[in-house]
């Protein structure tokens, strides 16, 4: 065998130990380096809170209410309410709302985080109250999530949210009037001026109702 050929031989012969050297080594190192790297997927899931709270709740009065509330901006200013007497307004939403269930909505932070981003929007709410101001049924009706995601009418319970099951159209409709009728009465054409008028209006700024103090809630929902 030529001198050449010996050296090929013996380069091949260490080649092949180096390897075997390698191989053995990786035997005993740890799993978690031997194994592939796996990048787990994450996905956002939204927090839930209040988990104790039922599927479902049911609208219930323990008092007779009294006093109708409305608010709805941007119609009427951000946070005011207005208020009627009226006995059939208070009887027709009371008709609407008393008996009706609602469904938890575990979207609701999730549509909250989102809207909150967005400029502008719409948001109403309709209650009943006794007549010393005391809240019986507090609802809440939201445009952006009925024409984006589902149902806009919802009641909050705490940190929970539940939506109106059956048609939301009646009480949406009767919401509306509601909402139109307080703006024209004390919204036009400015709030003082509509209040220093002197004309018999409907609906009522929350200083011109009888009850003082602040108002609690005796209101019930059956599950």
């Amino acid at each position: 065998m030529s001198r050449s050929a010996r050296i090929g031989l013996i380069a091949l012969a260490l080649a092949i130990a180096v390897v075997g050297v390698g191989v053995v080594g990786m035997a005993f190192l740890p799993a978690a380096v031997t194994e592939p790297v796996v990048k787990p997927v994450t996905q956002s899931v939204e927090l839930l809170t209040g988990d104790e709270k039922p599927e479902t709740i049911t609208v219930d009065f323990d008092e007779q209410p009294a006093v109708l509330g409305i608010s709805n901006y941007p119609s009427i200013q951000l946070g005011a309410m207005r208020y009627t007497t009226d006995t059939s307004l208070i009887d027709r939403a009371s008709e609407l709302l008393k008996g009706k269930t609602f469904k938890r909505w575990y979207g609701y932070a999730s549509y909250r985080a989102k809207a909150n981003d967005m400029v502008g929007g719409c948001h109403s709410s309709i209650e009943l109250d006794t007549a010393n101001g005391a809240k019986l049924c507090d609802v809440s009706y939201d445009p952006g999530y009925e024409g984006n995601e589902g149902p806009g009418i919802y009641i909050m319970a705490g940190d929970a949210a539940y939506v109106m099951e059956g048609d939301q159209a009646e009480l949406n409709d009767f919401m509306g009037q509601c909402i139109q009728d307080a703006y024209e009465q004390t919204c036009l054409p400015d709030p003082q001026t509509a209040r220093d008028s002197g004309s018999a209006r409907t609906w009522l700024f929350e200083d011109e109702m009888p009850w003082s103090g602040e108002s609690g809630s005796t209101g019930s929902v059956s599950k």
